[in-house]
């Protein structure tokens, strides 16, 4: 009886993990949105995923993001530093040194232009 008793709580510890988005192997950055902002930065940006948490720092490109506040497991919100036009990765950095990034996850683009491509 035991054995099962053991089976069955690690079966649901690990739905439970991914349930919460709380999961080391979970974390993932889905969107960005908005997906562009201006060179001289500023703009709020927010960023949707799973498995966020706190102390994590946010990179685009090379430059940090400010004002990072991450609001729950599944998001977090920032302000873009600022950037030369183009894409950049998004990067997400756990306080381990551990790494996630959305590749080319945000474009700068000059005051009053669309995107960049």
């Amino acid at each position: 009886m035991r054995q099962r008793t053991i089976a069955i709580l690690v079966v649901l510890s690990a739905a439970l993990c991914t349930l919460v988005a709380g999961c080391e192997s979970g974390t993932k950055i889905k969107s960005i949105e908005p997906n562009f902002g201006n060179v001289a930065g500023n703009d709020s940006v927010v960023i949707v995923g799973l498995g966020f948490k706190n102390g994590m720092q946010v990179h685009f490109g090379k430059r940090e993001a400010k004002n990072v506040v991450i609001e729950g497991p599944t998001r977090i919100l920032v302000t873009s530093p600022s950037g030369v036009e183009g894409k950049v990765d998004v990067t997400l950095t756990r306080d381990d040194g551990k790494t996630f990034v959305l590749r080319d996850g945000f474009s700068y683009r000059r005051e009053g232009g669309g995107p960049a491509k």
